[in-house]
């Protein structure tokens, strides 16, 4: 009985180094490798690739493990043992990063070696700094468009949305779409919200709103402008009904079989619009039903102001215990090139990071989607966004967390708009108040950004009642 187990222990570990070696490239005598924390997209297969051939001597491994999980990403990179390049999905993230001091301060070397913030776009510089230095660089850029399925609306006999309109405009087409029978006698969603703190952030945005004030000492969410947001946010869904909630849209998945979640109920020919990025036409080739049918039209105006929403980007950042930092910052190098961008037209991915690759909608055709008006709204939106306004008091991600929860509340019904934002203004600008008696370097940091010296009971002067 013993030589059993003994032979089947041989062969797990037999098996073992087989997966091992699967995993884990052999060297390359004389060549540099860089590990890449990126998710596991098939296009990053062809990115890394075209690098090692203009960059000789060096070879980047996808390290897709680490995820979303920030924690795991810290403890890596504090320890040593991380990637040597890390895509920070947002604004929120990489403060979050630069405040555990993971990532590299890129300001001395961003301008010598051509990956800058002026080597992007303009409404991208804020994302990419924190308290003025540089801190990554994107692999794409995004602003989000109304992306609609033409079949449907010729469906149901609805006029396609067109550039210009406003969200009264919208609540109109989706109530046309939801009243208008259909031809084919399909039944069809106006909107797949599948991501409500974009939808939420890109209406407080087209409204002018901002998180804090300029000092960054006082949160803003119980503005007029973040009121209406999320009033008209919750009436979207529960009074003018074009909007499903996601408990709606999970009943409907389950009733339609039509698969979970918003993307899905798009993707499927179920929905008649959606708001997103251009990344979205990766998708097109997995789902014959949308392929020849998509449009797109920027994001609908609130009143007489401009159609505007957020802007963003999945930008790389280097460890800063990196033991390869020379090779790293050639990857940087790397992603502001023009081939490289032009990789991004190609595929999809949302806009190229360098610009001059996307300066009109025919400069952005690719196989998926070969009509330039599709494109052209995405090349319009990233020059009117905007980046999360953030404060250097509190956590982003804390805030961003707490955002979610009170968008939940409200569309759940468990809070009025008015309570959600004033219950989180509240909640944010507290915390503030504690962060700085608590940290001396925040101290300081106040004392910079208001020329006075800090005292305990500074808050009363900036935050009002507000935190009292």
């Amino acid at each position: 009985m013993k030589w059993v187990f003994a032979g089947v222990l041989l062969l797990f570990a037999g098996m073992g180094l087989v997966a091992w070696a699967t995993l884990v490239p052999a060297e390359t005598p004389g060549v540099v490798r860089i590990r890449w924390a990126t998710d596991a997209n098939p296009a990053r297969d062809v990115q890394t690739r075209l690098f090692s051939e203009m960059y000789p001597g060096v070879e980047v491994v996808v390290d897709p493990g680490l995820g979303g999980d920030q924690t795991k990403l810290i403890v890596q990179c504090a320890t040593g043992t991380g990637p040597d390049v890390v895509d920070v999905y947002s604004k929120e993230q990489m403060m979050a990063l630069v405040d555990a001091g993971i990532l590299l301060d890129l300001t001395p070397y961003a301008e010598t070696m051509g990956f800058g913030v002026d080597k992007t776009y303009p409404a991208m510089e804020g994302g990419l700094v924190v308290d003025g230095r540089q801190y990554r660089f994107p692999c794409n850029v995004w602003a989000n468009c109304v992306v609609y399925n033409k079949r449907i609306f010729d469906d149901h006999g609805v006029p396609y949305p067109r550039d210009g309109w406003t969200w009264d405009e919208f609540i109109r087409v989706g109530k046309q779409l939801k009243e208008t029978p259909s031809k084919s006698g399909e039944e069809h969603i106006p909107f797949a919200n599948w991501n409500n703190t974009w939808l939420f952030g890109d209406l407080f945005w087209g409204a002018g709103g901002r998180f804090y004030t300029e000092d960054g000492l006082t949160c803003l969410l119980d503005s007029k402008e973040a009121i209406w947001t999320m009033r008209f946010y919750h009436d979207l869904m529960h009074v003018h009904n074009v909007v499903p909630t996601a408990a709606q849209l999970a009943s409907i998945s389950s009733q339609g079989g039509w698969g979970s979640g918003g993307l899905t109920l798009f993707s499927g020919g179920k929905a008649a619009m959606i708001s997103i990025g251009r990344w979205y036409i990766i998708q097109v080739p997995n789902y014959p039903q949308i392929a020849g049918a998509l449009g797109a039209v920027r994001l609908p105006r609130v009143g007489n102001r401009e159609s505007s929403g957020m802007t963003d980007a999945r930008a790389a950042g280097i460890n800063i215990k990196s033991h390869h930092i020379q090779e790293a910052l050639k990857f940087l190098q790397y992603l502001a090139s023009p081939e490289y961008s032009a990789l991004i037209v190609k595929d999809g991915d949302s806009l190229p990071p360098n610009p001059l690759l996307a300066q009109s909608g025919k400069a952005l055709v690719n196989p998926a989607v070969p009509d330039p008006a599709f494109h052209q709204p995405f090349v319009d939106a990233e020059k009117s966004a905007r980046p999360v306004d953030t404060s250097p008091f509190v956590d982003a991600l804390q805030v961003q967390r707490w955002l979610v929860e009170h968008i939940d509340k409200v569309e759940n019904k468990l809070m009025t708009p008015e309570e959600a934002m004033k219950e989180l203004t509240h909640a944010i600008n507290q915390q503030i108040r504690i962060n700085l008696e608590r940290q001396p370097h925040l101290q300081r940091k106040y004392e910079r950004v208001t020329g006075r010296p800090y005292e305990p009971g500074w808050w009363r002067q900036y935050q009002g009642t507000r935190v009292d």
